[in-house]
């Protein structure tokens, strides 16, 4: 008897993943969704240092998923938020850091081991202008290397010719 209670507590406890959300909402009008292969960053980037071209190796894609905020979807933006925070809120997406303020907040969470990461999650919100979240995906991938290649994209290290150009407006 204890066996079955257990079992229906464990199904009953059915949460949704991040990927879950990702695929449920990735059609929706509400969202813009972009899923970019390594093979899009891998490019000619003959700029990047030996490591940084090593830490590029271990992603394999990213997964953008972003709802722009607009008058009339106030409401589905609160409550699509809300639920983004209730998924990250599960023990296997460890928080590596929080930066923000009124009503602008960035979180960097992680699933794998610290040194050997398997998915890095960047969630950003803005209440005027929406929220995004972005998933990278890939094999022990280190963070502060991951950081560091971000930097490189900042400068204009990375060659991102191949990335659709509707991600970098505003």
């Amino acid at each position: 008897m204890l066996v079955i209670t257990a079992l229906a507590v464990v199904s009953c406890k059915n949460e949704t993943t991040l990927q879950e959300y990702y695929v449920e909402n990735q059609n929706s009008n509400q969202y813009l969704a972009f899923d970019i292969p390594a093979s899009l960053l891998t490019g000619d980037n003959s700029r990047l240092d030996a490591e940084q071209k090593a830490t590029l190796e271990t992603i394999r894609k990213v997964n953008i998923l972003g709802f722009p905020l607009k008058g009339e979807n106030q409401a589905v933006y609160e409550e699509e938020k809300e639920k983004l925070n209730k998924i990250l809120e599960n023990d296997k997406y460890k928080q590596l850091m929080r930066y923000g303020g009124g009503t602008r907040k960035a979180e960097l969470y992680y699933m794998g081991e610290e040194d050997a990461i398997d998915e890095i999650i960047v969630y950003g919100s803005d209440d005027e202008k929406g929220f995004g979240i972005a998933r990278v995906t890939g094999n022990d991938m280190d963070p502060e290397a991951i950081i560091r290649l971000l930097r490189s994209f900042e400068k204009g290290d990375l060659n991102v010719e191949g990335l659709p150009s509707l991600i970098f407006k505003d």
